[in-house]
């Protein structure tokens, strides 16, 4: 507490701000709706609401993107990416584009984004899911998962890409 949430709440608005109107509603639920604990972290067809990052433009990419990245520690952040891309490298592994990809991800909107009212945001697809409320200058992050298989890119366009080198290190 203490440290003010409005970075999150205009990062939320200017996504919002970029996408078409049949967009609009289709990533706005009610902030005491279902759909908080409707997620999965298996594939595309289980439990999918929200708007696609695989359906938005680049500019409404980086808008979903600023919205983590408002709300997540800069190491957070990274990992998020991190198993983000290499879900494109299991993609290029299996040929199952329909399955993988940095991009199949489903972004939802809980609320309306505020400073003093109840919202939240959640992104659910394989291996990452996050369900962030924002109430004031209070942040809750759960239930949240976070996984990789590969953990590292050997080689392409994210060969560089690694996740989870700490907590193998660490034995974890």
């Amino acid at each position: 507490t203490g440290v003010s949430t409005r970075a999150i709440k205009d990062a939320a608005e200017a996504l919002v701000g970029s996408l078409l109107p049949e967009q609009q509603a289709r990533i706005q639920f009610p902030v005491d709706g279902d759909q908080w604990r409707r997620w999965s972290n298996i594939h595309v067809f289980i439990m999918r609401h929200g708007v696609s990052l695989d359906e938005l433009g680049p500019a409404q990419r980086d808008r979903a993107l600023g919205l983590l990245d408002a709300s997540l520690s800069r190491a957070g952040f990274s990992t998020a990416r991190g198993v983000m891309r290499l879900n494109e490298v299991i993609r290029d592994i299996t040929g199952r584009s329909d399955e993988y990809g940095e991009w199949l991800y489903w972004l939802s909107l809980m609320g309306t984004p505020s400073l003093d009212q109840p919202w939240g945001w959640q992104i659910d697809g394989h291996h990452l899911i996050i369900n962030c409320l924002v109430l004031g200058d209070q942040i809750v992050m759960t239930p949240m998962f976070m996984g990789s298989e590969p953990v590292a890119a050997p080689e392409g366009k994210w060969a560089r890409t690694r996740v989870f080198r700490e907590e193998e290190e660490g034995g974890l």
